[in-house]
């Protein structure tokens, strides 16, 4: 259990911070008990992001997609990035440019 707290921690910081360092602004997470979703704007384009529950899915990957706005849940096709900074920039930049 603590090490799924510890992943879920480091996982969301992680995609924080990658989505910081390629520009994206208003980034909004919600949080689930090990899982955690979210959008951010970036050139007034909108991308949703989420991590499955850690708990059962411990891979390092976070599921980035376009979407209309901060409601969209449903958005464009799914798309991959591993769980860190190079992946994450270059995905969620790729989705709207």
């Amino acid at each position: 259990m603590k090490e799924s707290i510890k992943a879920y921690s480091k996982q969301k910081s992680t995609v924080k911070k990658a989505l910081k360092n390629a520009g994206f602004e208003d980034i909004k997470i919600s949080n689930g008990h090990y899982y955690f979703s979210g959008f951010a704007t970036k050139n007034e384009k909108v991308i949703y992001f989420s991590i499955s529950d850690v708990r059962h899915f411990p891979e390092d990957k976070v599921l980035i997609r376009t979407a209309k706005d901060y409601k969209d849940y449903t958005g464009g096709g799914n798309n991959f990035a591993r769980l860190e900074n190079d992946s994450i920039v270059e995905q969620a930049n790729y989705l709207i440019s």
